[in-house]
């Protein structure tokens, strides 16, 4: 048995030309803010599960997989923030 991540996180997400996207990306949220501009960060998750599993034990060269129930339907949980720490919110 071996302890191992449940799942990966695709190589893609850090070759040279993401981590340079999102160098360029700072720096440019770094300029706005510093001209006094209020940024507003929106995010989108959903929930469709009971259960938030990172890691799971396994036997050697299994993959590291389960069953779990799903909701039906699935929660949907928007949320914004700015820079002024002001925060909203919603699920549905």
């Amino acid at each position: 048995m071996g302890y191992r991540k449940a799942k990966l996180i695709p190589i893609t997400c850090n070759d040279e030309r993401s981590l340079v996207l999102r160098q360029q990306y700072a720096l440019r949220m770094l300029a706005l803010l510093q001209s006094g501009r209020r940024i507003i960060n929106i995010d989108e998750s959903w929930l469709n599960q009971s259960r938030f599993i990172r890691k799971v034990w396994v036997p050697a060269r299994a993959q590291a997989t389960f069953t779990d129930r799903q909701i039906e339907p699935r929660i949907s949980l928007i949320t914004a923030f700015d820079t002024n720490g002001k925060l909203w919110w919603a699920l549905t």
